[in-house]
């Protein structure tokens, strides 16, 4: 007996150390669990394991001040993740859990999903208090300085950090650290305000002083263009007379301009000092941007007037060579006009007048125009015979514009016959297309053209007949008009194609709404059912909100089953409206509910059952009380309500009974 005695611990020994060896790697190999709301055993819980020992010290010592100073007490948890539930629920379901009061605050931050929040009572602190609480929480964890996170919460539940610290006996730690912290605060806030406003400004990449070199180096290198492209416009007016270097002389003006503006800018800014702040850097930087893009746009004019002014220049030593074979297109032009003139008289016999307006003027002027060239051409040529090459620029330049107006003139007559022929072919086919729409459009009930937004029936009848009527007569007469035929043929297929297309999106619809109708009306009453019996079982914890948006789902739904046979779109619509009231009445109603549920259990808290600290106020462990909280809390209650009503946060005694969560991403 005794040997079997002895054998019994060592087999269940073995079997313990066997399931630990199987099963200690599956789970240590897994990814790490989400944590799902739960009661806090300590004030720093750190499933994530983001803490060291000295952080964890560190963090505790915060706690631990702020409960001995004020009466506060902080719970801080770390998980790796909220478990896919909101952080401002998580935190609020975590507080329910761990019985947390009106004195306590908890912060949570889920590692992984770089979400955190921070749940407090009404009656602890204000809105505005609590959006600086939550703003310089994040700005610590944000930067994954999990101890500092929880050092900028405790601060900022400090009603008057100096006083604290004078009070306390440590003034000189204090003021380094919590005026270190919004020196830290407040320089990095600047100089992200700084980056930003450089970021959005002109040339982000470059620094101001970069800018200021560049802008230096343009204002020298312009100028200097300039006095040179004033130079060749003065060679210019001598070698090649006025008109040749006229647009050149436009251009330098412009140039000089657009300089004397940036030089202008640069005198503003020498008399500016230093920028001290980003705003005034912006402005600065505005500046020379300006003036880069005067000096840019400057050099650009000069780059183009000095190309031009090279040609002028190589055109004087081809002159005669120009000539020549300017004097061969000019010749060519004569002999053309003869030819087009017959053409357009053609045109004139087979179509309207109309039809042919276009070209009726076409020859005499394309003859001016060849008149002007061998003008200039006979110019061109003396000036050259006379050994004053430069001079032949001007009328070289007057014989090419010249051939170009009467070339352009005499092409526009075969481009125009084009057009003629085109409009033959196109009119008898938009003819037939038109009475196939007419005839279409007659069978479509006028009610349902009208209710598809195609317009009034009779009013599309008439316009469409009147046009289709008008181009046949255009067409049929002799002589013809097919230009006219097919202007007011192409009008009336615009307004049938317009009413048509209306009519088969309309019915498109309704077809649609027609198939998805049933689901949508099924969807819509189950929702509305759902949401009458969760009042029906909500009773006065319900306000008025739910129900009106559940009486606006139950209309919308009475409408949709009337319409369901006579107007299916409408119907849909309806029953989609339904849907989506329900939706927000069950929201609401929950909320409702879940209020009702947090003023209860207020009201126990406050009637004893409870209490601000989770259990009975003796600290002891019936009713869920917490046996870590030390008894120095319960001996500076008195002094704790003294300090908190003279700093205004709340008065002594009153207590609203109600929490609220704040946080976010970080």
């Amino acid at each position: 007996m005794p040997r079997r005695r002895a054998v019994l611990p060592v087999l269940l020994t073995r079997l313990v150390v066997a399931l630990g060896l199987v099963v200690g790697p599956v789970l240590l190999a897994g990814p790490a669990a989400a944590q799902a709301p739960s009661r806090l055993a300590t004030e720093v819980t750190d499933d994530a394991g983001v803490l060291s020992d000295a952080d964890r010290s560190a963090v505790q010592q915060a706690i631990d001040g702020l409960r001995d100073d004020q009466g506060v007490q902080v719970f801080v948890a770390f998980v790796d993740s909220f478990d896919g539930t909101p952080s401002e629920d998580w935190t609020e379901e975590t507080a329910r859990l761990s019985d947390l009061g009106d004195d306590d605050v908890l912060l949570a931050v889920a590692v992984q999903d770089r979400s955190y929040s921070v749940s407090a009572s009404y009656e602890l602190v204000d809105d505005a208090q609590f959006a600086d609480l939550s703003a310089a929480v994040e700005d610590r964890i944000r930067e994954q300085d999990w101890v500092g996170g929880v050092q900028a919460l405790t601060d900022e539940l400090r009603p008057d950090r100096t006083g604290w610290w004078v009070a306390g006996g440590v003034v000189a730690a204090g003021a380094v650290g919590g005026g270190g912290y919004a020196l830290v605060r407040r320089r990095r806030r600047a100089a992200e305000e700084a980056e930003t406003i450089r970021r959005n400004g002109p040339f982000p990449d470059e620094s101001t002083e970069q800018l200021r070199n560049r802008v230096g180096s343009g204002l020298l290198e312009v100028d200097e263009a300039v006095r040179a492209s004033q130079l060749d416009l003065d060679y210019g007016r001598l070698q090649f007379g006025e008109q040749p270097v006229a647009e050149h002389a436009t251009t330098l003006a412009t140039a000089r301009g657009e300089l004397d503006r940036a030089f202008a800018i640069q005198q503003e800014l020498d008399l500016v000092e230093t920028p001290d702040t980003p705003v005034e850097d912006r402005a600065v930087r505005e500046k020379l941007a300006e003036q880069l893009e005067l000096l840019h746009a400057a050099d650009t004019r000069l780059d183009a007037a000095a190309a031009e002014f090279a040609a002028l220049r190589d055109l004087e030593n081809t002159a005669p060579q120009v000539l020549a074979g300017l004097a061969g297109r000019v010749t060519a032009l004569r002999g053309r006009l003869p030819g087009e003139a017959a053409r357009v008289a053609g045109l004139q016999q087979r179509y309207a007048p109309s039809s042919t307006a276009e070209v009726a003027d076409v020859v005499p002027r394309a003859e001016q125009a060849v008149a002007s060239a061998e003008a200039a051409l006979a110019a061109g040529q003396q000036a050259v015979a006379a050994g004053t090459g430069g001079r032949a620029v001007g009328p070289v330049h007057a014989c090419e514009a010249a051939i170009t107006a009467a070339q352009t003139l005499l092409d526009g007559v075969g481009r125009h016959e084009q057009q003629l022929a085109a409009a033959d072919t196109e009119a008898p086919r938009l003819l037939a297309e038109v009475d196939a729409e007419l005839a279409r459009l007659q069978t479509v009930p006028p009610a349902e053209l009208a209710a598809a937004g195609g317009g009034d029936a009779a009013g599309v009848l008439a316009s469409a007949g009147a046009a289709r009527t008008a181009a046949e007569q255009a067409f049929r007469t002799t002589p013809r008009d097919p230009l006219t035929a097919v202007a007011r043929l192409t009008e009336a297929d615009t307004v049938l194609d317009a009413a048509l297309l209306a009519v088969d999106q309309a019915r498109e619809r309704t077809a649609k709404a027609t198939e998805q109708l049933p689901a949508a009306l099924a969807s819509a009453r189950a929702a509305v059912g759902d949401v009458r019996g969760r009042l029906s079982l909500g009773g006065g914890g319900v306000g008025s909100s739910a129900r009106t948006r559940l009486a606006d789902a139950e209309r919308q739904l009475v409408t949709a089953e009337g319409a369901a046979g006579a107007d299916p779109v409408a119907a849909l619509a309806a029953a989609v409206g339904a849907r989506s009231s329900a939706d927000a009445a069950r929201q609401q109603l929950q909320a409702d509910l879940d209020a009702a549920r947090r003023a209860a259990q207020a009201r126990d808290r406050d009637s004893g059952w409870g209490g601000s600290g989770g259990g009975w106020s003796s600290g002891g462990s019936w009713g869920g009380g917490r046996s870590y909280r030390s008894s120095s809390r319960s001996r500076s209650s008195s002094s704790r309500s003294s300090s908190r009503s003279s700093s205004g946060r709340r008065s002594s005694g009153s207590r609203s009974g109600g929490r609220r969560s704040r946080g976010g991403r970080f």
